[in-house]
C-alpha cells in the first residue's frame, strides 16, 4: 500500500508544473456542483482524480489541485504521505483556463471525495486563495485542531491570521465538516506564500518546512 501511495504522490507532483492561478473561493464559480461540472468535462481531459484510502481515520484533501489552486495537491500529498492519511485530490489538468473547474467546499459533491471524508473523523482540507501577504488562514468546524496546526506554523515561522468570513469554513456543508465528527480543517494559503513552495527544480525548503509543521500536528 505505501508503495501505491508513493506512485499516487509522485505522479501528483510530475503532473502540476508550477502555474499561478488565483481563482478561489473569492469568485462565482463556473458550475455550481461537481455534477453538474461533469456533464461538461471529462475526467483524464480535463480534470483527474487521485485517492489513497487506507485505514486511517484522517483524511487530507485538495479539491482544486493542479492547475486551479497550484501547489495545494503537492502539499496535500506530501502532508498525507508524511502522516499516512488518507489523501484526495481533485486536479485541473487543462491546457488553459482551469479556473472553470473551481466549485466551491459547501458545493462539492464529487462522489469519491465525499465517500473518503464521510469515512474520516478528521479531515484537512487545503486550499490557495488570492492575498498580497503571504499568510494562511485557518478555518473549519474543528477548532481545536485549527488552534494546534495555527501554533506550529507560527513556530516555524509562518504567518497565520484569522479569515474573512468568505473563507472561515464554519459552513456545515462545506466538505470538510461532513467528516464523522462533523467537523474538519480549512487552511487557506494565499498566492505570495504558494509562490515560495516551487521551484524550477522542484519542492522548495520553505514547502517542506511547512509540510512538516502540519505534519506534526497530524500525527
Amino acid at each position: 500500500m505505501k508503495k501505491l501511495f508513493s506512485i499516487v504522490l509522485t505522479l501528483i507532483i510530475a503532473i502540476t508544473p508550477i502555474m499561478v492561478n488565483t481563482t478561489t473561493a473569492d469568485g462565482k464559480d463556473y458550475y455550481r456542483s461537481f455534477s453538474k461540472l461533469d456533464n461538461h468535462q471529462t475526467r483524464g481531459k480535463d480534470y483527474d482524480i487521485n485517492k489513497y484510502d487506507g485505514r486511517s481515520n484522517t483524511a487530507v484533501i485538495a479539491i482544486h489541485a493542479g492547475k486551479i489552486e497550484f501547489q495545494t495537491g503537492e502539499l496535500a500529498a506530501t502532508i498525507a504521505n508524511w502522516t499516512g492519511s488518507d489523501l484526495y485530490t481533485f486536479e485541473g489538468i487543462k491546457d488553459k483556463n482551469n479556473s472553470i473547474l473551481h466549485v466551491t467546499s459547501t458545493h462539492f459533491n464529487e462522489p469519491v471525495a465525499r465517500s473518503l471524508v464521510a469515512q474520516s473523523n478528521i479531515t484537512l482540507s487545503i486550499h490557495g486563495c488570492k492575498g498580497k501577504r503571504a499568510v494562511t488562514y485557518i478555518g473549519g468546524q474543528d477548532t481545536v485542531l485549527g488552534k494546534e496546526i495555527k501554533a506550529s506554523l507560527k513556530d516555524a515561522g509562518f504567518k497565520v491570521v484569522n479569515p474573512p468570513k468568505r473563507l472561515d469554513g464554519k459552513n456545515p456543508k462545506n466538505i470538510c465538516n461532513k467528516n464523522a465528527s462533523g467537523k474538519g480543517v480549512q487552511l487557506e494559503l494565499t498566492v505570495p506564500l504558494r509562490e515560495q513552495f516551487g521551484s524550477d527544480s522542484g519542492p522548495t525548503d520553505t514547502f517542506y518546512r511547512y509540510a512538516a509543521a502540519v505534519s506534526k500536528v497530524l500525527h
